[in-house]
């Protein structure tokens, strides 16, 4: 059964890398296009709080969508995104204070130094994201998540989230929850399972 939390999982918009597959630079900010993306983005509710990725690209999402509501924003390491190609790879966290001084930093390294990605290592770090979400839960009721297409696939069951696509989960009670995630792939969500079916019977009742 579903709590009364809404978890709504926003992938970033459209970033330089996901134009030019070449693309050699880290940290890469949104385009013109994905700004666009993000502004025109009407959120139903106002989030009571906001979980981002300490990347560039992210950040920019969130302050886009948001447009300067007063919204409560968490920096989570652990959402960063779960492969190591070079766009990948953060900035340090002393660019990131100068470049956004009014977010907190203070949980992320102080250079990008994360392990190198593996399927198991993302699968981990998607279940303490959930566990935690699961915590802010008993104190919001929107949670706002903004991360990468790679890392949702371990995060939720489903299909390949587009550039600045936004769904809706509840977490329910489950010992296992196997679905297919982005790729096809069987893989158990649980516990703290977050279900998006939850959520759309709901909104049929």
């Amino acid at each position: 059964m579903s709590n009364t939390t809404t978890v709504h999982i926003l992938r970033h918009g459209q970033a330089l890398h996901n134009v030019d597959r070449h693309h050699r630079e880290p940290d890469p900010p949104l385009t013109n296009l994905g700004i666009q993306q993000a502004e025109a983005l009407n959120l139903s509710f106002l989030p009571d709080v906001v979980v981002v990725s300490p990347m560039i690209r992210t950040i920019e999402t969130a302050y886009y969508v948001l447009r300067g509501k007063p919204c409560k924003v968490l920096i989570w390491p652990d959402l960063r995104e779960a492969h190591d190609a070079i766009c990948n790879k953060g900035s340090p966290r002393i660019d990131l204070i100068n470049r956004y001084p009014d977010l907190d930093f203070s949980e992320c390294s102080s250079v990008w130094d994360y392990e190198k990605h593996t399927s198991e290592n993302a699968h981990l770090r998607a279940s303490r994201v959930r566990l935690r979400l699961e915590s802010l839960g008993k104190d919001y009721a929107n949670i706002l998540v903004v991360t990468h297409r790679g890392f949702i696939a371990h995060l939720v069951a489903g299909t390949t989230f587009f550039n600045c696509e936004m769904r809706s989960y509840h977490f329910i009670s489950t010992t296992e929850y196997i679905r297919e995630n982005e790729n096809g792939i069987l893989q158990d969500f649980a516990p703290h399972a977050l279900d998006q079916e939850a959520v759309e019977q709901e909104a049929e009742l």
